[in-house]
């Protein structure tokens, strides 16, 4: 009867191809299939959400709020475990029959502990990730399409690695804390890392290239140096927005710098 009763239980936390409305996750539970999601769905303290690979998970949209995010998303304050794996990738996206930027508003995570995504694609939101005060890995993800920008965050531990950011407003916001980036592509945004205040991050082993405004720029509020060395800045000299274009805020120190492209790994 244990047996039984294990089974049953593992069973009922399965969404098949489930459409999950607005509400609060009680329960931990595992999702496979195509999950739609319509409204903001809270995951609470101590509450597991895993995510199986090759998942899809559609966001419908909905109207924004305002700040202008859809408010379609997901806000995670116990812990979501979301790895993909190469052919089995997770998929966070619109449910829209056509699909536009800004359909759903972001998967927001605060205070989580045991968090991941791995080998995951973000298209079609506000932002992709919001992370505060929350240790997190986020690898071989790719964000694209989303309205304003790949992953924005405030404190914790936070680490960007593989991961391709693209053809966005802003690749990556940060307000504080020190996030480890390497071996990603940053490249045809319109400003690919904006550091607003407080960051003292490491930025290695990166590509920039092909973005409009700036590959990195610091808040007027950032009064410290920005250590960006040993990133490819492709064929021409780094865009920067800092000390050399305002005397209140810091330096991106940029050399030396890699003479060829870093491996995406």
């Amino acid at each position: 009867m244990k047996k039984i009763a294990i089974i049953a239980a593992v069973v009922a936390a399965v969404l098949f191809s489930a459409r999950v409305r607005a509400g609060t996750l009680e329960a931990n539970a595992v999702w496979t299939g195509t999950v739609k999601v319509s409204g903001r769905l809270l995951v609470k303290p101590g509450v597991t959400l895993k995510i199986e690979p090759g998942t899809v998970v559609k966001f419908v949209p909905a109207k924004p709020d305002d700040t202008g995010l859809a408010q379609c998303g997901m806000l995670i304050l116990g812990t979501i475990i979301a790895d993909g794996r190469p052919g089995a990738r997770i998929r966070f996206t619109s449910a829209a029959q056509r699909p536009r930027p800004g359909d759903w508003g972001e998967i927001q995570i605060i205070r989580s502990k045991g968090s991941s995504f791995t080998d995951c694609d973000f298209r079609f939101g506000g932002w992709g990730l919001h992370m505060h005060h929350t240790k997190i890995k986020i690898s071989g993800c790719t964000f694209m399409r989303n309205r304003f920008g790949g992953i924005r965050g405030k404190g914790g531990r936070v680490e960007i690695a593989g991961c391709i950011l693209k053809g966005m407003h802003i690749g990556i916001r940060y307000l504080s804390g020190g996030p480890y980036i390497h071996n990603s592509d940053i490249t045809d945004d319109r400003t690919g890392i904006f550091w607003r205040q407080g960051c003292n991050p490491r930025i290695k082993y990166n590509n920039f290239q092909g973005n409009r405004d700036y590959d990195i720029k610091l808040g007027e509020l950032q009064s410290g140096n920005i250590d960006a060395r040993l990133n490819w800045w492709g064929d021409g000299r780094p865009k920067l927005y800092d000390r050399h274009r305002e005397s209140y805020i810091g330096r991106v120190i940029t050399k030396p710098a890699l003479s060829a492209r870093a491996k995406i790994n």
